[in-house]
């Protein structure tokens, strides 16, 4: 296994793996309709879609980007493609952290890696309807993305709170707003990885994993957030699928200001059990959360809000995107509005609704 010390790489690139749900349009339930997208897509967009876990998925993999405005205007592109192909089988475009009505119609992927990782895990899989974001970074070499990585480890429950859309699950209200993080904590290979000192000491902890069998590449570590030597870039894994492209564009604004601000800053470091805690807070509350700092306990809002400030003050941010993070700070968030839809109307059908791509 090739786990690379890269030294040249792109400086603070931009690009996005959102997976997305095939619904039919009337009831909004599975439709196993992955393949029909491969063979009628746009052939620019080809090498830009995947199959996921299940048939009833796509995933969209973006060219490498240096701007937010730019990724999300291919985003809406790519999306508005995809709807032009599926509206001629009444079909439609969703997404969020997990599907909220009853799991049903679900057919896996016939690819042979994800047949192997259902075997390994057998029942944790077998209702694995979720969906996420992750956000790549790109770095001119290894060791400004360790410390990146390092320094964001204190950071990723800001990103659960801002993306949560997953309170409701197979017909059931969890009570937990980013229940999708949950069901992937499940997996041994996932959840808050530890801080790394070296290149050596990850390397050797991956070559450890692949000599006994753990691992067969890279993509078996599924961390929060992840280096990737083979694309040069700080994988974020952390949050929930997003469907508001304004929204979607903050949280990538962010995720790379704080890579930028880990370079000129000192990070954080907190034992394992307050990480674990305010990742439990942001998960179980989302934008209600609660965060301990070593300076005592503060709400999340106040830590994005002081990243947010800090961010521009050091001109990593832009005024139209300051003013957008803002914005989306001072909302709810999409569990909470799922929540609202749901106390309403007490349908999941409209649940689901929030989450379709237009």
């Amino acid at each position: 296994m090739n786990f690379e010390n890269f030294k040249v790489g792109n400086y603070f690139s931009l690009g996005v793996e959102l997976e997305l749900r095939i619904l039919d349009k009337l009831e909004l339930t599975l439709q196993n309709e992955y393949n029909y997208i491969v063979k009628n897509i746009d052939p620019k967009y080809k090498n830009n879609i995947a199959a996921e876990f299940l048939a009833s998925m796509v995933e969209i993999n973006t060219p490498i980007f240096y701007s937010e405005k730019d990724l999300i205007t291919y985003l809406k592109d790519i999306t508005c493609d995809i709807n032009k192909v599926i509206s001629k089988k009444d079909l439609l475009l969703q997404t969020s952290g997990t599907y909220a009505q009853k799991n049903d119609n679900i057919r896996f992927d016939s690819n042979e890696r994800y047949k192997n990782i259902l075997d390994e895990h057998k029942i944790l899989l077998e209702d694995f309807t979720i969906c996420g974001t992750h956000v790549h970074i790109g770095f001119e070499d290894f060791d400004k993305a360790l410390r990146a990585y390092n320094y964001s480890l204190y950071y990723l429950p800001l990103f659960v709170s801002l993306s949560a859309s997953s309170i409701f699950y197979n017909g059931m209200n969890t009570g937990i707003h980013s229940y999708r993080t949950k069901i992937f904590d499940r997996l041994p290979k996932s959840s808050i990885p530890d801080y790394f000192s070296s290149y050596k000491e990850m390397k050797d902890l991956y070559d450890l994993l692949y000599k006994t069998n753990v691992i067969k590449s890279t993509k078996d570590i599924w961390w929060d957030v992840r280096i990737q030597p083979h694309f040069k870039t700080l994988e974020f894994r952390i949050c929930d699928a997003v469907s508001d492209f304004e929204r979607l564009e903050v949280i990538i604004a962010l995720l790379r200001a704080m890579c930028k601000l880990s370079l000129i800053e000192d990070c954080i470091k907190m034992p394992s059990q307050i990480l674990k805690q305010n990742m439990w807070s942001a998960t179980r509350y989302s934008m209600e959360a609660n965060f301990i700092t070593n300076e005592g306990l503060f709400t999340i809002r106040e830590i994005i809000k002081n990243l947010i400030e800090k961010a521009y003050n050091k001109s990593f941010l832009t005024k139209d995107l300051y003013i957008k993070a803002n914005k989306i700070l001072l909302k709810k968030s999409i569990s909470e509005q799922m929540l609202e839809i749901y106390n309403k109307t007490n349908s999941l059908k409209e649940v689901e609704r929030l989450g379709v791509i237009r």
